[in-house]
């Protein structure tokens, strides 16, 4: 019998074929979209995000849409559309493109108050819990905020991984079919923690606004800090695994809080910018890791 002879040519078809829908975990098994598991330290659930392409970014006005008024604003516009009310048109949402990222898997949760607590006494980090305590205080089952980005970093370098860049928070909360919400086009205000209180919610009480890979609170709750400098577009920026711009002097935050009233800033590619310094009762994030 004659070998089979495969041409260099087709072992990369089917090379990309495999990557394209599994990724080798750190068990030696092969990870699909959704898949879960524990981080290094921490206990913080992580869902996998398989390798590929999705749609990133937003349009000011969407086909069928016609402006009435514009009132302006700093890097923002208030835009009457017809039919159906107001919405905020962030000019720092595009250009909307494909981008490409490897597989990476990033938190289900917000990291809480509880696995935090447990990062500063394992590390002996320093973190004045008396002097950031919120109003409504620390309780363990809540996202953990009044925390600065360095500090939301520190807990994700301990946990086994850092904070996502905007491009995996955004395709983790959207998945790839360019979907307006976490849970589909449509808003709903049942689905995710807004405008209900001046506290959030314990972390994952709306299952129901789960985005495509399982990921809870990825809207509402709190905002969440992201890896990347805060850029007004996304011009010039690679397409292929991007991490933002160079420099800057705000760090990207996503998602929107418990307190919003907008339906807006809870689209998926609503984007805002926050001074890494400071940290916010508004304010909490979770991690990724390759």
């Amino acid at each position: 019998m004659k070998p089979v002879t495969i041409a260099p040519r087709q072992i990369a078809v089917f090379a990309s074929l495999a990557c394209a829908t599994f990724s080798i975990a750190t068990d030696g098994h092969q990870s699909a979209a959704g898949d879960i598991k524990l981080s290094a330290k921490g206990r913080v659930e992580m869902v996998y995000v398989p390798s590929g392409g999705f749609t990133m970014g937003g349009v000011d006005i969407r086909p069928g849409e016609t402006l009435d008024n514009i009132s302006g604003g700093i890097g923002s516009s208030i835009k009457r559309v017809s039919p159906g009310g107001y919405r905020i048109s962030p000019n720092n949402e595009g250009p909307q493109r494909t981008v490409y990222l490897d597989g990476y898997w990033i938190g289900k949760n917000l990291v809480t108050v509880a696995q935090f607590r447990e990062f500063t006494q394992a590390t002996h980090y320093r973190y004045n819990w008396k002097a950031n305590r919120p109003e409504w205080g620390f309780i363990d089952s809540h996202p953990m905020v009044l925390v600065s980005w360095e500090d939301a970093r520190a807990f994700c370098k301990w946990a086994g991984g850092d904070l996502p860049t905007e491009a995996q928070w955004e395709k983790a909360a959207r998945g790839t079919d360019g979907r307006e919400y976490p849970w589909g086009n449509n808003w709903d205000p049942n689905r995710l923690w807004s405008g209900h209180s001046h506290e959030p919610a314990p972390i994952g009480s709306f299952p129901s606004g789960a985005s495509p890979y399982g990921c809870l609170d990825m809207v509402g709750n709190t905002w969440q800090y992201c890896l990347d400098w805060f850029g007004q577009s996304y011009d010039n920026l690679p397409s292929s695994n991007p991490t933002g711009v160079a420099e800057g002097q705000e760090r990207v935050i996503r998602g929107g809080f418990f307190d919003g009233l907008a339906y807006t800033a809870f689209r998926c590619a609503y984007r805002s910018g926050t001074d890494p310094k400071c940290g916010s009762c508004a304010m909490g994030f979770r991690m990724a890791s390759q």
